[in-house]
């Protein structure tokens, strides 16, 4: 069973570990999937063609599998990494509370190297009021679709750059940020036993990184992973 802890909590050599292994998915050598290949499915989950899949509320779609498919995105990138290091885990970034861009992760050499561009305002970042708000739902529609707003949303904005557009996972930092997503959505589970999505049947799109239905991406544990 994985652990994924607060980023503010990994030893140095537990970021070293994660930044080559996120450095070894990059290259033409990279084996499949690569970071590109990640990269390229979220772009289309927000292009037109995308929009049946239901990834995001945009265009006047309902992000009706904005959770599942993203727990589910993560999990697959995750496991992507621990076949070159079984050792590393996603940490999490909240934002909320940790208002500075992870130091690790900050790096200009990285971002160089990986091309990341960012345009850094704090002051658009969530705040705790707009969690409360989002926790205090009763309904997984409700839930589901007030996090995507200010506590999802806000922290694109403010990091900006790469992570305000459809190829926001070239930027590590949406690893870290959508497991904090999913992080909330595990711990709202938690104490909203039965509150899930209405679609449980419907398949995720697209393959081969999607090969499940709603239904399975519920269970954190199942998934093989758990927050610290």
């Amino acid at each position: 069973m994985g652990i994924r802890k607060n980023q503010k909590a990994l030893t140095n050599d537990e970021w070293s570990r994660l930044i080559d292994a996120i450095d070894k998915t990059h290259g033409v050598g990279a084996a499949s999937p690569a970071y590109r290949d990640f990269v390229k499915v979220h772009v289309q989950a927000m292009s037109m063609p995308g929009m049946s899949w239901g990834v995001h509320t945009m265009m006047g779609v309902q992000g009706r599998n904005f959770l599942a498919w993203h727990r589910w995105f993560i999990r697959q990138f995750e496991k992507t990494l621990q076949k070159i290091d079984a050792s590393v885990s996603l940490p999490y970034w909240d934002a909320i509370t940790d208002r500075q861009i992870p130091q690790a992760l900050d790096n200009p050499v990285l971002l160089t190297k990986w091309s990341i561009s960012r345009s850094w305002n704090p002051s658009v970042l969530p705040t705790s009021a707009d969690l409360a708000s989002v926790v205090g739902t009763g309904t997984f529609v409700v839930f589901q679709a007030a996090i995507e707003g200010a506590v999802h949303g806000g922290v694109h904005n403010a990091v900006g750059g790469d992570m305000k557009g459809s190829s926001s996972p070239a930027d590590p930092l949406f690893w870290l940020h959508h497991a904090n997503i999913d992080r909330t959505w595990s711990k709202w589970q938690v104490t909203h036993v039965g509150q899930d999505p209405a679609n449980l049947t419907e398949k995720l799109k697209p393959t081969p990184i999607f090969k499940v239905k709603v239904q399975d991406a519920l269970n954190i544990a199942t998934l093989g992973y758990s927050y610290q």
